[in-house]
């Protein structure tokens, strides 16, 4: 064990009573908490049972458990209380519910829920997790909401309290509120005669009075912080909370840690350069100490454009990560927005090198777990149709799902008449029709599955034992390695032919090719074909289907490709009429950049019929910056009307048209909502973002201009809102005619069994690509269990002693140990190994008790893992906000996006506030 420093020691073993201790990153606050409730405990003879500390995250709390098994030994630290705020309030609220307006049983509203419940109630806009940060600030500090949105948190209120459901923030609201009850309050604080509280600084007021309230009697409060170091403002924390801490348990004196133990002196010496700017809380700040020097220099580097700086930090990490063999784990790239990630992941991708995009590491992040949870939720709540909606999202594929709420929202339906619609329209053999059918089946299941278990942990085991959320066909995962059928004559002809035969209801009578025909029959026979083998009696009046008849790709993927051009023929662009609209701005701020041009085109039937464009004169200044990606300047614009005036003329344009943007919910719809709103309107249009989709369907750059590049589109003038939206408007077109290209070669996954089979057996001396592709994974659909295609073949060929037997083509398909081995039932542990350790882990902890009771309560615990923390990835480039990375430390840190519209924040016209330069 470290030995404590002097200032450490002090803080350690203060006598009993209230106490605040202050310290920078690295200065071993934990440590001086976990040795504080150590010497507590031995010295003082406090029993642990009687101690409580919080923490802001659950991985903090983790940390703190383990040391104190260390320290106390397993028995005596698991007797500690410890969590965070919020996980303690919400067990508070479940004791007392009905003081506070809950009923028994009340469910937690996570961020997916919230944004579900916000587009519920004025439509689908990207930018409402703004919103909520608006609603925290109202709530804790009383920051005025503008008319809109206190209209808005009203209804939200309403409809959330209508459901039985506490948000994060309502949590601790009502904790608060309880234990303004004398009776309450009374009973709670007899539980505890400690309170220690990490991270003070990232408190709110009713955090810190959740913890007053606690310690109103015994005052014997422990809280460590950095009052330098408060940066969830967004959150409605605020530093003021140090010194209500101070006065009103009349602390004279605080203790500061004077040692930094991470952290090389330079490193500290920049820091407290820059802190040292700001209004200070204390008369004496903390300077602590470093103990080390690198032979690294801090250094800030200036470039012309935002490729640049993304093109030399690529060959900055490369060069280092190649000249000083550090893994790619070392590396940590920092900013203040997810779209800077967003561009530094597809550069690193592009570069080749290893990165993850770290969104947080909250179970619902989790596509395996997210699933579960959304399937649980509508078990636990069935009444709860955002629950229902929730599945469906976790279900579809980001697209599709997009797709299908913009369609619900332009036939005035809700999300699941509008799948049932879709459902009912689109063929059988469509894969996002199946998709949608598949997702609907799961939740109708759901009610049924749940009434088979008793308990959560089987409940969990049979969910996922079956085919989860967004999980592809094969022919989904390898699309873009596939030969459209369309753009094959040989196969149109073949398809022709059988349509023919299957509009005629005739036969179709297949050569003799080694036990292929087989295949082809249950093929045929799958789509509503009669088929024969040879030349047999009655067959003459059929259709002949030679064995030649796709030379380029042999019979039997010839076969399968007609059958899926067959199939998806009928077919058509979803989207023929829409508006699409492009903006060029005064800079690419979204809270600050008003608009300088705007543009739409609208479009029918895939044709561009009309035009709309206008100059838009801002109240700012346009930024250098901006002018030389549109070359817009502010002369050019000195006599157009505000857009206040232009806004009208464009929304009459659009109409009741669904408009599309490309990466429209990260800027221009965020950016149109807040104009119309300061100008008094309301941002009513339907609106549909087209990224979503190219990524979906386009492996690489899914930039505009590259789209455009790679469908042949002429860009025009780029960065200017017309030539940027006829651009769009024909990428749109194209990314639709993409759509049904991939729909048909991905059209009946459900004979790859059949398929893989005929492949098996074919005699193809130089097979194509795309056969040896197929071949290869479709032996999985061959062999499965519920295949059904080898049990096909050994019926069709018994007696028939000219074709292979079925052992023959489990010996050609790669033998009987691995048809075993695919056939083995895998349990969820085996298809999802580190989705289900980290589900067990939680599950282990909920109490026994009906199934009634465990759903809640494991819910609960889900949804508070949001503050679980971020784990760094050792394996890959780290690219991090910089309000996720508390705790982790990284060899090389670069910080990028360091501008006014994005660090510290502010507008181009405004300027940021002094409290954001400060924080």
């Amino acid at each position: 064990m470290p030995t404590p420093s002097d200032s450490q020691r002090r803080a350690i073993e203060a006598s009993a009573g209230p106490l605040l201790v202050l310290a920078g990153p690295g200065a071993g606050k934990t440590f001086s908490l976990i040795e504080r409730i150590g010497h507590l405990v031995d010295a003082l003879g406090v029993d642990p049972a009687r101690i409580c500390a919080f923490t802001f995250t659950n991985k903090a709390a983790g940390e703190i458990a383990h040391r104190l098994e260390d320290r106390l030994g397993a028995k005596r630290a698991e007797e500690v209380k410890r969590g965070t705020i919020h996980a303690f309030c919400a067990e508070l609220l479940r004791e007392f519910p009905d003081q506070v307006g809950l009923q028994k049983g009340f469910g937690i509203a996570d961020e997916a829920y919230q944004l579900t419940v916000l587009r519920r109630l004025e439509g689908p806009r990207r930018w409402h997790r703004n919103t909520l940060s608006r609603f925290s600030a109202h709530r804790f500090r009383g920051d005025h909401l503008l008319p809109n949105d206190a209209e808005l948190f009203e209804r939200y209120e309403a409809f959330v309290a209508g459901r039985n459901l506490a948000d994060f923030d309502s949590l601790v609201l009502k904790a608060a509120k309880l234990l303004a009850v004398a009776s309450v309050a009374a009973e709670v604080r007899k539980r505890w005669d400690v309170i220690l509280v990490d991270e003070f600084q990232d408190l709110n007021p009713v955090q810190y009075a959740v913890v007053r309230e606690l310690a109103r009697e015994h005052r014997h409060v422990f809280a460590v912080g950095d009052d330098e170091q408060s940066i969830y403002s967004w959150a409605g924390a605020d530093p003021a909370v140090f010194w209500m801490f101070m006065n009103e348990f009349k602390i004279k004196k605080e203790i500061r840690l004077e040692e930094n133990r991470r952290c090389p002196q330079q490193v500290l010496d920049h820091a407290q350069r820059l802190i040292a700017i700001n209004p200070q809380l204390f008369e004496h700040p903390t300077r602590p100490a470093g103990h080390r020097r690198s032979t690294h220099p801090v250094a800030a580097i200036a470039f012309e454009s935002d490729d640049t700086e993304v093109a030399w930090i690529v060959d900055d990490v490369r060069r280092d990560h190649d000249e000083h063999g550090l893994a790619w784990g070392d590396f940590a790239l920092l900013y203040r927005k997810h779209t800077i990630g967003e561009r530094l992941e597809s550069a690193f991708l592009n570069a080749g090198l290893p990165v993850r995009l770290a969104q947080g590491r909250a179970l619902a992040e989790d596509p395996v777990i997210a699933y579960v949870l959304a399937a649980l939720r509508v078990i636990a709540w069935p009444a709860d149709d955002v629950n229902h909606e929730m599945f469906f999202a976790a279900n579809l594929s980001r697209a599709l799902f997009d797709e299908v709420r913009a369609r619900a929202a332009a036939n005035r339906l809700s999300v699941i008449r509008q799948l049932k619609r879709m459902a009912a329209q689109l063929p059988k053999s469509h894969e996002e029709g199946k998709q949608i059918r598949r997702a609907l089946y799961q939740r109708g299941n759901l009610e049924a599955i749940a009434r088979r278990h008793e308990s959560l942990g089987p409940l969990v085991q049979e969910l996922l034992s079956q085919r989860v959320g967004r999980q592809q066909s094969v022919l989904e995962e390898w699309h873009r390695d596939l030969v459209d059928p369309a753009e094959l004559p040989e196969v149109r002809k073949v398809a022709d032919q059988l349509e023919r035969a299957r509009s005629q209801r005739a036969t179709v009578r297949l050569p003799s090719l080694n036990g292929v025909e087989i295949a082809a029959k249950g093929m045929l026979t799958a789509v509503g074909i009669s088929a024969s083998y040879g030349t047999g009696s009655g067959a003459a009046t059929g259709e002949a289907l030679e064995a030649d008849a796709t030379p380029t790709l042999g019979f039997a993927l010839g076969l399968f490709k007609a059958l899926q051009y067959m199939e998806t023929r009928e077919l058509l662009p979803a989207w023929e009429d829409f508006t699409a609209v492009d903006l060029e701005t005064t800079d690419n701020d979204v809270e600050g950049a008003e608009v300088v041009e705007i543009a739409a085109v609208r479009v029918r039937d895939g044709r561009m019929v009309e035009e709309f464009t206008r100059m838009v004169k801002p109240r700012g200044r346009i930024s250098e910056g901006a002018t030389n990606v549109h070359g817009i300047r502010d002369e050019d614009v000195a006599g157009e009307l505000p857009f206040e005036r232009v806004w009208p003329l464009f929304r009459e344009f659009c109409g009741s048209d669904i408009i599309v943007a490309h990466n429209g919910y990260d800027f221009d719809f965020p950016v149109l909502n807040r104009l119309v709103k300061a100008a008094g309107g309301r941002f009513d249009l339907c609106t549909f973002d087209t990224l979503p989709l190219a990524r979906s369907l386009i492996s690489t750059s899914c930039a505009l201009p590259n789209l455009a590049a790679s469908f042949g589109v002429p860009p025009g003038r780029s960065h200017r809102a017309l030539d940027d939206t006829r651009t769009l408007a024909q990428v749109f077109v194209k990314l639709e005619e993409e759509k049904l290209r991939r729909a048909r070669k991905t059209a009946l996954a459900n004979l790859l069994g059949l398929l893989g089979i005929a492949l098996a057996l074919s005699d193809q001396t130089s097979p194509t690509a795309e056969q040896q592709l197929l071949a290869r994974v479709c032996v999985g659909s061959a062999l499965g269990r519920y295949s059904g295609a080898l049990e096909y073949y050994e019926s069709e060929s018994k007696d028939n002693e000219s074709v292979p037997s079925a052992d023959e083509v489990i010996d050609l398909l790669g033998g009987s140990a691995r048809r075993n081995a695919i056939r083995a039932d895998k349990t969820a542990d085996d298809l999802y190994p580190s989705a289900m350790a980290r589900l067990r882990r939680l599950i282990a902890d909920i109490p026994d008790g009906p199934l009634a009771e465990q759903l809640p309560a494991f819910l609960e615990r889900a949804v508070l893992s949001k503050w679980d923390g971020l784990e760094p990835e050792r394996g890959r480039i780290n690219l991090l906000t910089l309000h996720s990375t508390k705790g982790l430390e990284f060899s090389r840190v670069y910080v990028v996006g360091v501008e006014d519209t994005q660090l510290p924040g502010g507008s181009p016209t405004k300027g940021a506030t002094d409290e954001e330069i400060q924080e």
